[in-house]
């Protein structure tokens, strides 16, 4: 079900494009989407894990029902228009799946899932599209099944990925193929044969950065380089089908950057803690404790994530990266509490 689809979507995805074209072309604090992660169980083992459930971490925790559709109801009053429903792999409980998806009322959102796309059959996915859900982006790292499956610690986990985006597009959702690239791999023509894979298919290509945090902890090498988002660029330009968040989706040149999302993407852990993103654990709040309104307003009062960077702090900044990320223990469920660690000259200076 597309935007157009959703009245009430399409409304508040044209107040973002109105409040992005009056600024410039960059994000300022106008907020976009919200990333749920309501439990954090996982059926693979994949070596770059961001919330480290390949190692067990937390993964019984969950966010209860009834709070999703709080959590959803305030993130529509704020504006949002996206919300991605994220794991560990959350088709390893279906109904919960479905009981959430009731909960959020996806009527009001774009509204979509991100999975290892094991578990998506051609059932699933038929549910999914009755449900309301947008679009499933579905995890590929490799043209090779022997890389994908080796990465992903998970035996036949390509040829899964594949039939899931499949089953996707057949249903009438938006199938997204995401990538994670990096230095390692960035210009590898292993990256390039699944821009063309998607491009074939009719899907719409997905690149996050890889990020030094998780299981890759304190790996700054993995960070993209200013050549390496050349290349990005370079890609963007030849495929047309490529998206990144920090992108300016609206632009026919395939160049602008609307600049970091940090708030503008909220991240909310199983324990109801919101991170400024997915990938960078700074804590702002917790849902159990705050608003999402309120806990956004504080976000952006932080300069690093009120003023524009044409950087992906979490994947790209490595000043950044080095300042804030690389402390002994910091994880999705231990993060770096703002409070503690920014000082009277990180925050914005109000005006008299």
């Amino acid at each position: 079900m597309s935007i157009i689809d959703k009245p009430r979507v399409f409304e508040k995805f044209r107040s973002f494009h109105t409040a992005l074209r009056k600024n410039n072309g960059e994000i300022g604090v106008k907020q976009r989407g919200i990333d749920v992660n309501y439990n954090n169980a996982c059926n693979f083992h994949c070596e770059h894990c961001f919330t480290r459930s390949s190692q067990g971490d937390h993964i019984k925790e969950e966010l209860p029902v009834e709070k999703m559709g709080d959590i959803a109801n305030q993130a529509d009053e704020l504006g949002i228009f996206e919300f991605d429903l994220q794991g560990g792999e959350l088709l390893i409980r279906p109904q919960k799946l479905f009981d959430v998806l009731t909960a959020i009322k996806p009527e009001r959102f774009y509204l979509y899932l991100t999975t290892n796309g094991f578990l998506l059959d051609e059932s699933i996915a038929k549910q999914l599209a009755e449900a309301g859900v947008s679009r499933v982006s579905v995890s590929i790292d490799s043209a090779d099944p022997e890389i994908h499956d080796k990465f992903r610690g998970k035996s036949g986990a390509w040829k899964k990925a594949i039939e899931a985006l499949k089953f996707v597009q057949k249903t009438g959702m938006t199938p997204y193929l995401n990538i994670t690239v990096g230095h390692y791999n960035i210009k590898s023509p292993d990256i390039e044969k699944l821009c063309e894979y998607s491009k074939k298919h009719g899907y719409t290509t997905l690149i996050n950065a890889a990020v030094p945090s998780g299981c890759w902890q304190d790996h700054t090498d993995v960070m993209l380089n200013e050549d390496d988002l050349k290349y990005l660029i370079y890609l963007r330009k030849k495929y047309q089908n490529i998206l990144r968040d920090l992108w300016n989706p609206f632009d026919k040149q395939y160049e602008k950057i609307i600049g970091c999302n940090t708030v503008n993407r909220l991240y909310i852990t199983p324990i109801g803690d919101v991170l400024v993103c997915p990938y960078l654990h700074i804590k702002i709040g917790n849902v159990f404790e705050q608003s999402l309104k309120d806990i956004s307003e504080y976000g952006f009062s932080i300069k690093y994530f009120h003023n524009y960077s044409k950087l992906c702090l979490a994947g790209e900044d490595v000043d950044f990266v080095k300042k804030f990320m690389q402390r002994d223990g910091m994880s999705v469920f231990n993060p770096l509490d703002a409070r503690e660690i920014f000082t009277k000259d990180d925050y914005i200076k109000k005006e008299n």
